[in-house]
């Protein structure tokens, strides 16, 4: 099953990350060692060295490593308290979490544990700067246009235009300053950047 990275589920598309965001992506971490949520049609896209798909469950039993690139599936998710792990529902209810916010705090943990490198976010759910303000403590952009996303539908691949999109960037602990103004770089031309 494929989830649109918009909030709305459809079994037959696959949102994404476009060429030019992968490779502003490629730039600012000299390569992508790891994308935790993926495919192998999305990585023809993204170029990671590595990637996680939907089976191999990259959110509960995948350890993180080296560079990590991340656009979350969008949906919700339930704690599951009985199978100690994120799942996915179809249910609406106020006690759900959005799968952007899921995945965002993944990332953070496996930044601060050290499992991770750095790790850049991207997300076109602009509801996570009230679910997850901890994304403040790291350099931001806010993007200026509404990226074009590529879709894999029943109906073939297209052009997909999104909402307000942001990336967030986990700098490697050693290099701070040196990563920040690479992003700051890179990233201003795309939009406005907060740090």
């Amino acid at each position: 099953m494929a989830i649109t990275r918009s909030g709305f589920r459809r079994e037959d598309l696959e949102l994404i990350t476009n060429g030019d965001l992968s490779a502003s992506a490629h730039a600012l971490m000299g390569n992508i060692d790891l994308d935790v949520a993926s495919s192998t049609f999305a990585n023809d896209y993204v170029k990671a060295d590595h990637f996680f798909t939907p089976t191999d469950d990259g959110l509960n039993d995948q350890q993180w490593y080296g560079k990590v690139y991340l656009f979350p599936p969008s949906g919700t998710y339930f704690w599951d308290k009985s199978a100690e792990r994120w799942k996915m529902t179809r249910a609406c209810s106020p006690t759900l979490t959005s799968s952007h916010a899921v995945w965002f705090r993944r990332l953070f943990k496996a930044w601060y544990h050290n499992e991770i490198e750095q790790g850049l976010y991207f997300s076109n759910c602009p509801d996570m700067f009230r679910y997850e303000q901890r994304l403040f403590d790291f350099p931001v952009c806010i993007l200026r246009t509404v990226p074009t996303l590529v879709a894999r539908t029943n109906e073939g691949v297209k052009k997909h235009n999104t909402c307000t999109s942001f990336l967030v960037y986990l700098q490697p602990k050693d290099q701070v300053t040196e990563a920040t103004e690479r992003f700051i770089e890179i990233y201003s031309e795309k939009g406005r950047v907060l740090c």
